[in-house]
């Protein structure tokens, strides 16, 4: 049997990190070796409780790490894997280098953000991927042409690249009428109250705070309104956005849910999901919410056009002005809803289904490691 070691960064809670757990899931004619660099995580816990193969290095910024690292090199011999997959920039940093010392022939990289450079470490380990992406890996995959672009504009190498687009189950996420509910009893919200939502981990690029001043905005139009942030660090242990909430006086009308599991079920509660982002790569999130027939507003970064085409609403990004304006103009408008709501369903199961996804991947090794699954 062939054999594939994946090396990630994590495999907590994260677009990428789903992806690559649903992948993992469905590879049955693949030995596959896990090795997660740092948290092992929600999807880690799971897939070590059903026999696969992980190992959890734990680097913490120490002495420590370079014997971890040492290890990690030692088991790539040990393994012998036909493909070595590195899955986000620190993996293919790391992983890549020492999967070509090892001997390792197929490398692959996995790029599952834009180009980024939100600091000087960033970008200085943005300079030397791109330098070593002509030396080290054989394939590059890219989740989005714009990503792809992105990064060959500063200066990744061209040739042997891939697009797999990411993919989400109509399986999981569905419209569900009785969950949307009882959802709405348990937090007490009126059935006249229009449900935003936003899933995205608190951090600047995620830009909460585009999101909140539109919030603000729709204040001073009387409009019925409840907004629900999920992910991590949107809860009340965030003092920094709860002052930011107080101070657009927006303790009323937004919830802070926190990171949760059970998403599929959650995205039903939502009449309208919002990404407010500066920076996206192929956001996971407009899938899922699109699955469960419900549109999206979104910010004009990564492939978010393509991935809504004609089932949503594209705004600019950082300006509340244009995200507060597209509410205020869908708000009165159930029907149109409804009707964007399906179309986003059909335009997922057309072109972003997880199995469209993993036939993609499949096709990649397929190709590389002459099997069939």
């Amino acid at each position: 049997m062939s054999k594939i070691l994946y090396i990630t960064n994590s495999l907590d809670t994260g677009g990428a990190e789903n992806i690559l757990f649903n992948l993992l899931k469905r590879s049955s004619k693949i030995e596959s070796f896990i090795v997660v660099l740092t948290s092992l995580g929600k999807y880690g816990k799971e897939l070590k409780e059903n026999g696969y193969k992980v190992v959890d290095l734990d680097i913490k910024k120490d002495i420590s790490s370079f014997l971890k690292i040492f290890y990690l090199f030692f088991l790539i011999i040990k393994i012998k894997p036909n493909i070595v997959h590195t899955w986000l920039y620190h993996s293919n940093f790391l992983g890549g280098i020492l999967a070509k010392i090892a001997g390792v022939k197929k490398i692959y990289w996995s790029i599952h953000h834009d180009y980024e450079y939100s600091n000087i470490f960033t970008r200085i380990e943005m300079k030397i991927l791109a330098f070593l992406s002509y030396l080290i890996p054989q394939k590059i995959i890219y989740s989005s042409a714009f990503s792809k672009e992105n990064h060959i504009m500063n200066g990744y190498r061209r040739v042997n690249t891939e697009i797999i687009e990411n993919g989400v189950s109509l399986k999981e996420f569905k419209n569900n009428n009785l969950t949307k509910e009882k959802l709405r009893q348990k937090l007490h919200i009126d059935n006249e109250c229009l449900i935003l939502g936003n899933i995205a981990r608190y951090h600047p690029l995620k830009d909460h705070d585009n999101l909140l001043k539109s919030l603000n905005i729709l204040m001073k139009y009387d409009l019925n309104f409840k907004c629900i942030l999920i992910g991590s660090g949107l809860n009340n242990s965030n003092l920094e956005l709860k002052e930011k909430i107080k101070r657009l006086n927006l303790k009323d009308k937004v919830l802070l849910y926190g990171e949760r599991n059970n998403i599929s079920e959650i995205i039903n509660l939502f009449d309208l999901n919002i990404l407010s982002s500066k920076s996206e790569c192929f956001p996971v999130t407009l899938l899922e919410s699109m699955a469960s027939m419900v549109p999206s507003i979104s910010t004009d970064v990564g492939d978010a056009k393509r991935i809504i085409g004609s089932t949503g609403w594209i705004v600019e990004p950082s300006n509340p002005y244009a995200i507060a304006e597209c509410i205020l103009n869908i708000a009165n408008k159930p029907d149109m809803l409804r009707k964007k709501g399906k179309l986003a369903r059909n335009r997922v199961r057309l072109f972003f289904s997880l199995e469209k996804m993993i036939l993609s991947y499949y096709a990649l090794y397929e190709n590389n490691l002459k099997i069939k699954f």
